[in-house]
């Protein structure tokens, strides 16, 4: 009985370690998270909501910082993120992303993505579509600069419910930004993959890091391995310079 138990057990942690994509063999970044996001609905007179979210102690000199999205209920498409240090205003972005009760369920992520020792926010925003389309999201990043400020980016990008983490391929403390995309090839379906660092004209592609973009067929079953159906070499002609619909303030 017991060899049996110890079969099964090793059975189930094989199957675990090997469904994953490839880059999840390398270091996960580690967030911080802070979901205790306030609502101020203001559509009847005002037609918009507020979401504001405080974090004490959040700067080098344990000032607070708060961020507020702003959308108006007659253009979701449309929005405002104010940042303020200490209740006193230092930014205000444009987003063409909505932000309603019914999508603002995901915490903020903090963690310190482009290693220059500064915090950083990031932000998952559901689509709210249905079918396949329920993975569509809008990803902003807050990349913190020194005095206070923030870089915004932003794109579309499809995720589940694992939320896909940054990865260090490289062990700089820069942790690669990997975007997933549906495309359509000779007949098949196929999850795209491409990466990204930071730097300070936006985002810049490097997949040359571990010859990406790699692309997984879409099955009705978990599929985790590189398609043998398109060259590694074809698979660069779907490179993304940028994410879709990018943005950055």
């Amino acid at each position: 009985m017991r060899q049996l138990l110890a079969l099964l057990t090793l059975t189930l942690l094989t199957w675990t370690t090997e469904a994953q994509f490839p880059f999840e063999k390398y270091p996960a970044i580690s967030y911080k998270n802070f979901n205790d996001w306030q609502l101020y609905d203001r559509s009847e007179k005002e037609k918009k909501f507020h979401h504001t979210l405080s974090i004490p102690d959040f700067y080098a000199d344990n000032d607070t910082l708060t961020i507020q999205l702003t959308s108006f209920t007659n253009n979701w498409d449309s929005s405002f993120i104010r940042i303020f240090k200490n209740k006193k205003q230092i930014q205000k972005f444009f987003e063409p992303m909505g932000f309603s009760p019914s999508n603002m369920f995901e915490p903020i992520r903090v963690a310190d993505i482009n290693g220059d020792g500064l915090s950083d926010l990031k932000l998952i925003v559901s689509y709210n579509g249905t079918g396949t389309a329920c993975l569509n999201v809008r990803i902003i990043y807050l990349f913190q600069k020194n005095g206070g400020e923030f870089t915004k980016i932003s794109f579309n990008d499809m995720m589940d419910e694992n939320k896909r983490q940054e990865r260090d391929f490289d062990g700089d403390k820069n942790f690669e930004i990997i975007t997933m995309n549906l495309r359509y090839y000779g007949d098949h379906s196929y999850w795209l993959f491409n990466l990204y660092n930071f730097d300070s004209d936006g985002l810049l592609n490097v997949n040359w890091k571990d010859n990406y973009p790699i692309m997984t067929q879409f099955l009705l079953r978990d599929n985790f391995e590189i398609t043998n159906k398109i060259s590694r070499e074809k698979m660069k002609e779907f490179t993304l310079i940028l994410p879709e619909k990018f943005d950055k303030k």
